[in-house]
């Protein structure tokens, strides 16, 4: 990946890399890590697994804070609704994750950078990403900045 595509993708995230192959390794999906005979390890799969740990928890502790009086039953509901594939996908378009990933032909021809699993799970492996390389206190400030207004307006809803 072009090192101004980088560059451009972390403004978009708020969060600038230390180790910029981090990032490379979270947009990295496995069809391009197949066909290309990379190693299992270099693709995104095991990011989006940390991420998706530590999405959760984020979201769960941000919620459990905010909403006090809640019974557990409706602060599952709205996480969720927050960290669902929908919504990822969603936050994930809006920060270009979609146009950022390495993906391999077939998947490309596909419609893959198009495909919501492909974005959400490239929105938590980004997540695992920065953890990584900035540690808890990094990715807690991106998820909520990414999902802050999203539970705020879902709230409303959950009943």
């Amino acid at each position: 990946m072009k090192q101004e595509k980088l560059l451009e993708f972390q403004k978009k995230t708020g969060y600038e890399f230390k180790n910029t192959d981090l990032l490379i390794t979270a947009l990295t999906h496995s069809s391009y890590s197949n066909e290309n005979r990379l190693k299992k390890y270099m693709c995104n799969e095991r990011l989006e697994f940390l991420g998706d740990a530590i999405l959760g928890f984020v979201v769960g502790e941000y919620i459990y804070k905010k909403f006090s009086l809640w019974p557990e039953g409706k602060l599952t509901k709205l996480r969720a609704s927050v960290v669902c594939e929908t919504m990822l996908s969603k936050k994930g378009r809006e920060l270009g994750i979609n146009n950022a990933l390495k993906l391999g032909k077939g998947e490309e021809h596909t419609g893959g950078r198009e495909r919501n699993s492909i974005i959400a799970d490239a929105v938590e492996s980004v997540i695992g990403a920065i953890y990584l390389d900035g540690g808890m206190d990094e990715a807690r400030k991106f998820i909520l900045n990414l999902l802050v207004g999203e539970i705020d307006e879902i709230s409303s809803t959950v009943h």
